[in-house]
């Protein structure tokens, strides 16, 4: 795995050294605890599930496999993503600005293994955001409505201005390349929160026989006032 992620991410020109005694055995640990996490990962989530399982309702553990589902396909996209477009591109930039400054590319085998590693984690894990706020509007912890509008303009702008940080490289090209799908994968989840919570609304409705509104939504059986979510948003008591 060593020789492949050097193959393919190793800028030609570039001399790939081990500037301490233990960097390469540093190297060989991560790796074997990213490969050994992952080859553990069914397990690990099979008794997650199998300890929460008797305290949800039969409806409650459908949500909860197709969430196991989303989770892992989106993270499969995003590790993807930092192998074949994101970590390339980066690599090429900070190589740009190393021979650019008229230095001679000698990149340590221990930053060098880190970053390309820590970037997959990393994107992986950054694109499954979208399913655990799914999650939340479908357990009426947050109402849709904090998924448009001005809310979710300011969530963009920050996570831009995070990844441009905490990304390794300076412009803010990588960060951009990131938030692309990521803004088409969030839209979706909107859009789904949105059409569940409209669902939810309805099946609260019938259940409890409580009036619709003009806007498609329900009005509080305490106090009649507007119900956002599984709260009323005048006297905050829940509607289940």
């Amino acid at each position: 795995m060593m020789l492949k992620i050097r193959h393919d991410f190793l800028p030609s020109g570039a001399t790939l050294i081990a500037s301490g005694l233990v960097d390469t055995i540093f190297v060989y640990m991560y790796l074997t605890l990213l490969i050994g996490v992952i080859l553990a990962s069914p397990i690990i989530a099979y008794e997650i599930y199998a300890y929460i399982r008797p305290a949800l309702y039969v409806h409650e553990r459908k949500y909860l496999l197709t969430f196991t589902g989303s989770f892992v396909g989106l993270f499969i996209v995003g590790v993807l993503m930092a192998y074949f477009l994101i970590i390339p591109i980066t690599f090429k930039i900070l190589i740009w600005f190393i021979t650019s400054g008229g230095a001679v590319p000698f990149i340590g085998i221990r930053d060098f293994y880190y970053w390309i590693l820590t970037l997959m984690l990393a994107s992986g894990i950054f694109y499954t955001v979208p399913v655990f706020i799914v999650l939340l509007v479908q357990f009426g912890i947050i109402p849709a409505q904090y998924l448009s509008g001005k809310r979710k303009i300011m969530v963009y702008v920050t996570l831009l201005i995070i990844l441009t940080i905490i990304t390794p490289d300076p412009t803010p090209i990588t960060a951009t390349i990131i938030m692309i799908p990521f803004v088409a994968i969030f839209e979706g989840a909107a859009l789904a929160a949105r059409r569940i919570e409209k669902g939810r609304r309805e099946k609260m409705g019938e259940t409890y026989g409580l009036p619709k509104t003009q806007l498609g939504g329900v009005t509080c059986k305490f106090c009649g006032g507007s119900v956002s979510s599984s709260f009323c948003t005048v006297c905050g008591k829940s509607q289940i």
